[in-house]
């Protein structure tokens, strides 16, 4: 019997670390369902409406303020328990001069010369709050009109929430949803799952609530605030994070690799830094919220390290019959996430295919915002994405303007 290695331990529990963090996982939850049944009871809605405080971080969104502004107004909550609070983050486009188009008293705009980064503006917009709870969002996300009535039906199914998840869709320059989601489709899986346990791990900037008197300050240097927010409240008082899919928003899918590679950047940096600040979460006295800390977040953050780790091994071990095999059926499917582009069109294998490169694309932006954290190159401002679907819509905004001056001379329906 062939005696074990450094390469053949280095190798397997490479795969295996990897194989459970997506795989083992999930099924580890799915099973733990099926023995745990998990029904929430019906929820009345409250005879008067909680006041709510959406907030808005927004730095040269020109292109979509004012149809997010619109997208608020309409939406199917109680005039007088919604207000919002936009800030500027030093933007040097018209993004300003839009806002101030819709002179309304329930739109609190705050003008930051300096652009500081999203965290500050956010502490500071929620310091300005007066809602029991607090919605976040983004100025290129797009409710659906019941989505905060939604977030707050969560909490009353799950008063123990600190925080309530609501569900994004990417859709394409044509309206429809995004047909190649097969990664969001698997990671919105997986929070409902976790979400029967409460142990939702962060949250997504798009769309989620919190209870305002839980809000912790963010940190200097905070990238990823959505995933920080929720944490840093669990760390300090505890209670879950829950997912509520009839919460829905959307926004534009991506439109090139490259903007989306930009973006998950950024998150991997952001990623580390929020590890140096959540870390006592891992401990085993955390529980099943260290479980899914692990096992969702941490593991997968080791992905570049697993993935070489793996391939440099699988090298040493490939003079061994199977080591070739193996070895060769990591070169195929590099391969094949490589040539994606050219196998979009075939059934299966370019689904396949297409998975493949997404997920070499995550754990190389993983790769090199870690490096860039680490080298201290990360920093905590951001820079809009350009998104091809909104350059188109330029010519419409001088529209957006001329209504948002008709609009600022009425107030709101009545929900």
């Amino acid at each position: 019997m062939e005696s074990l290695t450094t390469a053949h331990i280095a190798f397997f529990a490479s795969l295996a670390l990897l194989a459970y963090s997506y795989l083992g996982y999930p099924a580890m939850l799915w099973l733990l369902t099926r023995v745990r049944r998990h029904h929430l009871a019906a929820i009345s809605d409250p005879a008067v409406w909680p006041e709510v405080s959406i907030v808005i971080a927004a730095h040269n969104e020109e292109l979509v303020i004012g149809r997010r502004i619109e997208n608020l107004m309409a939406l199917d909550y109680p005039r007088d328990r919604l207000h919002i609070l936009i800030g500027s983050d030093g933007s040097t486009d018209r993004t300003s001069e839009i806002v101030r188009l819709y002179h309304q008293s329930r739109i609190a705009f705050h003008d930051f010369a300096l652009q500081r980064g999203k965290a500050h503006v956010l502490n500071d917009l929620v310091a300005l709050a007066r809602g029991k709870f607090v919605v976040f969002t983004d100025a290129n996300t797009f409710f659906e009109p019941s989505a905060v009535k939604e977030l707050i039906r969560g909490f009353r199914c799950s008063p123990s929430a600190c925080a309530v998840v609501g569900k994004l869709e990417f859709r394409t320059t044509e309206g429809t949803v995004n047909p190649d989601s097969f990664y969001w489709r698997y990671e919105t899986m997986l929070k409902t799952l976790e979400s029967r346990f409460g142990t939702v791990l962060g949250a997504n900037g798009a769309i989620y609530a919190i209870k305002r008197g839980w809000f912790r300050a963010l940190p200097t240097g905070t990238i990823v605030d959505d995933f920080l927010i929720p944490m840093l409240m669990r760390l300090e008082q505890g209670g879950a994070v829950i997912f509520r899919p009839a919460a829905k928003a959307w926004e534009m899918v991506p439109e090139t690799v490259r903007d989306e590679f930009r973006r998950r950047v950024r998150i991997g940096a952001g990623d580390v830094h929020a590890l140096r600040h959540t870390w006592r979460l891992l401990l085993p006295s955390q529980g099943k919220l260290a479980v899914s800390y692990w096992s969702h977040k941490v593991l997968r953050w080791m992905g570049p390290l697993l993935l070489l780790t793996a391939f440099l091994s699988n090298l040493a071990l490939a003079d061994r019959p199977w080591g070739r095999v193996l070895l060769i059926g990591q070169l195929a499917a590099y391969a094949l996430g490589f040539a994606s582009s050219w196998l979009r069109r075939i059934p299966v294998l370019g689904h396949l295919a297409t998975g493949i490169w997404y997920f070499m694309v995550l754990n190389a932006a993983l790769l090199v915002g870690t490096l860039k954290y680490v080298s201290g190159r990360a920093a905590p401002v951001w820079q809009r994405t350009p998104r091809t679907a909104e350059r188109s819509q330029r010519l419409g905004m001088r529209r957006e303007q001329r209504k948002a001056a008709a609009r600022s001379k009425e107030d709101w329906p009545a929900a």
